[in-house]
């Protein structure tokens, strides 16, 4: 089995094993926590956020200090747009399994105008003619489809705050890449760069509100356990047409807003 398979499907057998830990407890009291906080797996979600804090005292804060420090503004901006609209096919193929043939073209139209109006993505030109962002994952695919269950909370090592159901959207949006799919082909260290470069965007974008919610909270975890949760309620909510019930305090997906 070719490297690339063999790596695809252990991010997807990964998920699978999320799956199998999603039981519902039976015990009164733990159902009736389970239900309030949707974080049966607690105990080792706070295991793994510990984690997550010390690889980034240690490692990330310093580098994305570091990064800020030395690349001037429009660079950092130029990067953003780059890795954001190499992520565009994604979004169209979601907007299609969703039937959402409106955000498709607009995604559609983003990537086109960017791409050849904005240098390869460089220059966020879509913005500038008000073209609306549309952002659309598997996890929300799924939503749509009709699994209405999130399954529990999951804290995942470095990659932060999830549930079972957005954890097996990561893994398919991840495995059905069609950019991904072209830069294994040539050289897989692009694939796994690019992952790293998104990664590490989004911490740079997050990185002055997780500061801001660690210095304010009195416990840090549930305030981004609860910040996640409204959120992605909100836009799965948005996605299936549905009444906001629930605003979020802080957008957990910071770059953009959709504006549709």
């Amino acid at each position: 089995m070719p490297e690339q398979w063999q790596k695809r499907i252990g991010v997807l057998s990964v998920c699978v094993l999320l799956c199998g830990c999603a039981i519902k407890p039976t015990d009164p009291d733990e159902l009736a926590a389970y239900y309030q906080n949707n974080d049966p797996l607690e105990p080792m979600n706070r295991a793994v956020f510990s984690f997550n804090q010390v690889a980034d005292e240690y490692v990330m804060a310093p580098v994305v200090r570091g990064y800020r420090n030395v690349v001037p503004s429009p660079v950092r901006e130029g990067a953003d747009n780059f890795f954001t609209n190499l992520k565009q096919p994604v979004y169209l193929v979601n907007s299609v399994l969703q039937g959402d043939f409106k955000a498709a073209g607009q995604v559609g139209g983003r990537f086109v105008v960017n791409t050849f109006l904005g240098f390869f993505g460089l220059y966020d030109t879509a913005s500038e003619l008000d073209m609306p962002i549309v952002k659309r994952d598997f996890g929300q695919t799924l939503a749509v489809w009709g699994v209405k269950d999130s399954g529990p909370y999951v804290m995942l090592p470095i990659l932060g705050p999830s549930t079972v159901r957005d954890t097996i959207g990561m893994g398919v949006d991840a495995f059905a890449d069609p950019v991904d799919w072209v830069l294994y082909e040539h050289d897989p260290w692009l694939a796994w760069g690019r992952a790293g470069a998104n990664g590490f965007i989004a911490l740079d974008h997050s990185r002055d509100l997780m500061d801001d919610m660690k210095k304010n909270s009195t416990d840090y975890y549930a305030t981004m356990r609860s910040m996640y949760q409204q959120n992605r309620q909100k836009e799965i909510n948005h996605v299936r047409g549905e009444a906001q019930e629930t605003q979020a305090a802080y957008d957990f997906d910071f770059p953009d807003d959709e504006d549709e």
